[in-house]
């Protein structure tokens, strides 16, 4: 365990070990989680839907509906974080 001081502006620099063990770059989307008293960080997993549908093609459409809205982002909400964490 490490402590970390949060700038004036709300960041925090994760250490470079725990970087390095995570996959964790710049530019790398990260999800942010309010767990049960913890917060939580983790690297995001980002699938585009037609990426999803091409990897799950023996699922049915109402299968691949579920995964999409069980993940609550709309479309407009994909391509802005696409958008901001697309290496450039």
């Amino acid at each position: 365990m490490e402590t970390v001081i949060i700038g004036e502006r709300g960041q925090l620099t994760i250490p470079k070990e725990l970087r390095k063990k995570y996959g964790i770059n710049p530019k790398t989307p990260v999800v942010i989680e309010d767990r049960n008293g913890e917060i939580v960080i983790k690297p995001a997993v980002i699938v585009p839907v037609e990426k999803l549908k091409s990897l799950i093609k023996e699922y049915d459409e109402k299968f691949v509906k579920e995964i999409v809205t069980s993940f609550r982002i709309s479309p407009e909400e994909e391509k802005r974080i696409m958008k901001k964490w697309r290496k450039k």
